[in-house]
């Protein structure tokens, strides 16, 4: 037999069995009695409640609990990124071209601001070098003759057009050092080693979190060696749909798995075109066994609405294109359609007709969908 044709027969199976509960239920709970045609009428108050005995609850196996008040409304399953944090981290580049020589720290490495973390030889540090210790002269011998016209000019011996003329030419050569030496910030030259060997110093206090380089790997001008950032910290990025956009602010927190939690920063002020939604990071501080570059599904918690209320997901069934769920007040059962708002795997949280303390079916609320007409 068919896998397809199994499965109608067994649905089949199903639907009779119900049925004969049912007829069980409605004639009393009790044993059928030969004499009665068929099921007694369902009990429904004029209100459109649902009144069942103790014992067709009890056949049912319907539980209640009480509907609570929602501080929060979780939007679950959202696909994010795990990034290094981008106020305390660091991309390291290549000041100058060359090939590299010697490999000093690796990937998961402490380092300290200062420390060198690769050598490279280049032969345009030998002409930045030449070019510093050039524009060092001028510049001492600009400010040497800025000086001595400063004094000639106090004691009359030369015109204030002189004096101005040299303070212009040693402002320039100090500009022209400062230039020089910024080309070479950030490294220094390797005493002892082969002509244009430097070595890149780590900007930060951190650790590494990504090595670009290899010995022997030729290198361009200004390209990625390595990735640093402080340890313990880290942002996390993810998408949310426009419609929520009016309610993102900074400061709204986010669950991580394993009960990690973060709170959102910054939101983009624009559009992703591809997916028509905004990008929000956010900021995790003890981020756990959650590493850089790590895919994982957050939660975004929203402030819920007055009305909302929480209940257990197993309390909602489908309603044609909506939802409903039961409660249980002292006439009996009544529907409600409600919508949902969000919420995570266990609970949901709705707005409709169901207030906080609301005694909500939570087990065997689908039996009552077919016993409730109208709902």
């Amino acid at each position: 037999m068919h896998s397809a044709s199994k499965r109608s027969l067994w649905m089949g199976l199903g639907g009779l069995a119900v049925a004969v509960v049912l007829l069980v239920l409605w004639r009393g709970g009790g044993q059928p009695e030969a004499d009665e045609a068929g099921p007694a009428e369902l009990q429904i108050s004029e209100s459109g409640r649902l009144i069942l005995a103790e014992e067709q609850v009890q056949a049912l196996q319907l539980q209640v609990e009480p509907a609570q008040a929602a501080d929060v409304v979780a939007i679950s399953g959202l696909a994010a990124e795990a990034l290094a944090p981008l106020d305390a981290s660091a991309g390291v580049v290549a000041a100058f071209a060359g090939v590299v020589t010697r490999v000093l720290v690796d990937e998961g490495d402490q380092v300290r601001r200062g420390q060198p973390l690769v050598r490279i030889q280049s032969r345009e540090v030998l002409s930045a070098q030449a070019a510093l210790a050039q524009a060092r002269s001028e510049a001492e011998v600009a400010r040497q003759q800025a000086s001595r016209d400063e004094a000639l000019f106090k004691e009359g011996i030369i015109a204030a057009a002189r004096a101005e003329a040299s303070r212009a030419q040693s402002a320039v050569a100090q500009g022209a050092r400062l230039q020089a030496e910024g080309a070479m910030s950030g490294l220094r030259t390797v005493n002892g080693g082969v002509p244009g060997e430097y070595e890149i110093l780590a900007p930060m206090d951190g650790r590494v979190l990504q090595r670009m380089v290899v010995p022997g790997q030729a290198l361009d001008a200004l390209a990625p060696v390595f990735s640093i950032a402080e340890p313990g910290r880290l942002d996390v990025v993810f998408n949310v749909t426009l419609a929520l956009r009016e309610q993102l602010s900074p400061g709204l927190k986010v669950q991580l798995p394993g009960d990690g939690n973060g709170e959102v920063v910054a939101i983009a002020a624009g559009t992703d075109r591809a997916s028509q939604s905004l990008r929000v990071r956010a900021r995790v501080e003890n981020p756990g066994a959650l590493v850089a570059g790590e895919h994982f599904v957050l939660n975004l918690l929203l402030p819920a609405p007055s009305e909302a209320v929480r209940v257990p997901v197993s309390a909602l069934v489908a309603q044609g294109q909506a939802q409903a769920l039961y409660v249980q007040d002292d006439e009996g059962y009544r529907g409600v359609i409600v919508h949902r708002l969000g919420g995570d795997g266990a609970y949901a949280v709705v707005s409709g007709e169901v207030q906080p303390g609301d005694q909500v079916v939570v087990r065997g609320a689908g039996a009552l969908k077919t016993m409730l007409p109208g709902t």
